[in-house]
């Protein structure tokens, strides 16, 4: 049997729906909201990320002790449940024994700098020779947590998980495939930041759990468990300011999501600081920017009535705890 063709309103529809970003989830929900991981940033774009999912959502959410924050996907900081810690920390451990060896050396050597405290990134550096990427490396073996409060970050060391890596491994991968499919093992090693033979080996791993299917840029990987809600996928509703960082815009397919080339230059621009991106029934219709309490919003056409309305709602209901409301101005592109 041929694979199915999964036109490009099908995937956004899936991946929207996957992601919470149709329908809130409830406030004791939070969990699932960030089960792939909320990557984190200015303006405390993981609390936004959050937000956008999930309803009870408060400026110090992220701070419960429900979560944890490590150095996930691509080295990011990433707000993950702390019952997640494996997916996001071993799933990312390379398989390469040289770059095993030296995970594990850097993580020693942080264990050993830090003892029960939380210490300064800055003044743990020194510990694995002034290299942020064996700090971050070193975060693979489960043994760092840290703590980014929007100036500093605080690293402090931990047990590591009782997990096997290629499970974890695996289930980093199902997350990646539940979220952002269907997909490639190039497009899992973009996002994870791995390499692509790393990539490719997790997926024949997970090879009896993957679906073929064909979408407008090639034949990729869905898991089986999602094909009949993908190709039932229909249209997508809602409206929401995506974060900087926003899980939805990770997705490696940017052409899929914005098929304009100028319009995906103003979603991810190169060499400065991301926008975020304002969403509407599954189409991206301009970014967003905040400095203080004011949000200005650039758009790529008109938008009508409905839709300003419901983001002025989403930008007011921001959980970042600012001393005045917050004011929205729009700008044409």
């Amino acid at each position: 049997m041929a694979p199915a063709a999964v036109g490009r309103d099908g995937v956004t529809a899936f991946r929207l729906r996957a992601q919470h970003l149709q329908r809130r989830l409830p406030a004791a929900s939070h969990h699932r909201a960030a089960a792939r991981g909320l990557q984190d940033g200015a303006p405390r774009s993981a609390l936004l990320s959050l937000h956008a999912r999930a309803d009870g959502v408060g400026p110090d959410t992220w701070a419960d002790s429900a979560f944890t924050q490590v150095w996930g996907p691509r080295g990011a900081v990433c707000l993950v449940p702390v019952e997640d810690v494996a997916v996001f920390t071993l799933g990312l451990l390379p398989r390469n024994e040289r770059r095993q060896r030296s995970a594990q050396e850097a993580a020693d050597a942080v264990r050993a700098a830090v003892g029960d405290r939380q210490v300064r990134k800055r003044e743990v550096l020194t510990a694995v020779g002034n290299r942020v990427d064996r700090l971050i490396l070193a975060c693979a073996t489960g043994q760092i947590r840290i703590r980014w409060d929007g100036r500093d970050t605080l690293v402090s060391a931990a047990e590591a998980p009782r997990a096997d890596p290629d499970e974890a491994r695996v289930e980093l991968l199902r997350r990646f495939l539940g979220g952002l499919g269907p997909s490639t093992a190039d497009g899992f090693a973009a996002w994870t930041g791995l390499s692509v033979t790393d990539a490719r080996t997790t997926f024949a791993a997970l090879a009896d759990e993957l679906t073929e299917v064909t979408v407008a840029h090639g034949t990729r990987m869905v898991l089986s468990s999602d094909h009949d809600s993908l190709v039932g996928a229909t249209d997508a509703a809602g409206v929401r300011l995506l974060p900087p960082g926003d899980p939805y815009l990770l997705a490696p397919d940017r052409e899929l999501l914005v098929p304009e080339a100028a319009h995906r230059t103003a979603v991810w621009p190169a060499g400065t600081v991301q926008p975020g991106a304002l969403l509407a029934d599954g189409e991206l219709l301009g970014t967003w920017r905040r400095r203080g309490h004011q949000v200005g919003i650039t758009t790529w056409a008109e938008v009508d009535e409905r839709v300003r309305t419901a983001a002025e709602r989403e930008a007011a209901g921001f959980p970042l705890g600012l001393n005045r409301d917050i004011a929205v101005t729009w700008a044409r592109r």
